[in-house]
């Protein structure tokens, strides 16, 4: 294979859950450009409409779309089905959905922590689970899945069951990688520091204190961007990565380095 091969996602199909948001359709966006068929799936049907939209306006290249909420088990396995179904077979998984809810850990209401644990978990798992199971059949493919540094390092803020949600993304993540290398199913995750979408943006000016206290402790001094995490999730959905499963990438300006 030559060297300009190596990042080509041509004849690969995938599926980016949680592509309605700034995140998942950022991703999107880049394996289109790089030559895959893409598949959207998220649980808000305007926010699809919206990315399919801003995607072909970009690069002339339809993207299907696919409502599907996450938490329960037989939406997960229709959305598998859907996209089949459409693509033939699906090479690469990407799990972007994500939900966060602020509280101080002695008064975190139940209802919330729930709730959050049933999308960054309940729902990477599952979609991880039949995927895979899809994958296995059909000889391999790339499982990648969006965590945050904040699954290895606490924070302030009210963040305990975020902390802990993609504490367990990160578990996850290696624990698939372990039970599914030998069927060619490699699985890793992406874990960038805040990244600037349209709803971080609102958070960070009506808390510009707390993050300017947070870029303190970022090297390279500024917060992240969406295209921060496209290179990353080529890597990670190409050939260029066929000997890498059980990683977690840091797109987070050296964040993880520095003490």
């Amino acid at each position: 294979m030559v060297a300009d091969d190596l990042f080509s996602l041509e004849g690969r199909n995938a599926v980016v859950v949680g592509g309605g948001g700034g995140i998942g359709r950022g991703i999107a966006h880049g394996f289109v450009k790089y030559g895959a068929q893409v598949g959207l799936a998220d649980i808000n049907p305007a926010a699809l409409e919206s990315a399919a939209g801003e995607i072909q306006a970009a690069t002339g290249k339809t993207v299907r779309t696919y409502e599907v909420d996450t938490g329960f088990e037989e939406s997960v396995r229709a959305l598998v089905d859907k996209a089949v179904a459409d693509m033939g077979r699906v090479h690469i998984l990407v799990n972007a959905q994500g939900y966060n809810f602020k509280a101080p850990a002695t008064e975190f209401p139940l209802e919330e922590w729930d709730k959050l644990f049933a999308v960054n978990v309940r729902g990477v798992m599952l979609c991880c689970k039949h995927f895979a199971a899809h994958m296995a059949e059909q000889g391999g493919g790339k499982i990648i899945n969006l965590s945050s540094i904040r699954g290895a390092r606490g924070a302030l803020g009210g963040n305990l069951a975020y902390c802990a949600s993609k504490g367990a993304v990160d578990m996850i993540t290696r624990q698939l990688a372990v039970e599914l290398a030998s069927k060619n199913v490699l699985v890793n995750a992406i874990a960038p520091i805040i990244t600037i979408t349209p709803m971080t943006e609102e958070r960070v000016k009506l808390e510009a204190d707390r993050y300017a206290k947070v870029l303190a402790n970022v090297p390279m001094g500024r917060m992240g961007k969406v295209a921060d995490l496209i290179g990353p999730a080529v890597f990670l959905a190409s050939a260029a990565s066929d000997f890498v499963t059980g990683s977690i990438i840091y797109p987070d300006g050296g964040t993880m380095a520095f003490v």
